[in-house]
């Protein structure tokens, strides 16, 4: 398996690679997070590490991953700016 490899960030965000999938994950804390949350709404964390990542991505295509990160950076941006 190929390492994997950070192709875009949006804040707590990041869009990763490897073998051809895509996947979104959030990182916070030296912890990485698989997006979206899991259907009971929990989310299981691991060392924000390319093997942490493996661990916790749900792999799909490329453009699936996009637009989910474009989703998650426009609902964060909207919270940034109700907050502040």
């Amino acid at each position: 398996m190929d390492r994997v490899s950070v192709v875009e960030e949006k804040g707590s965000f990041r869009l990763v690679a490897c073998d051809g999938r895509f996947a979104v994950v959030e990182a916070r804390a030296g912890q990485v997070f698989g997006m979206p949350q899991d259907r009971d709404g929990g989310r299981d964390g691991a060392a924000d590490s390319p093997e942490g990542i493996e661990s916790v991505a749900q792999w799909t295509g490329e453009d699936e991953a996009r637009a989910l990160l474009r989703d998650l950076s426009q609902r964060g941006d909207g919270l940034a700016r109700r907050i502040w």
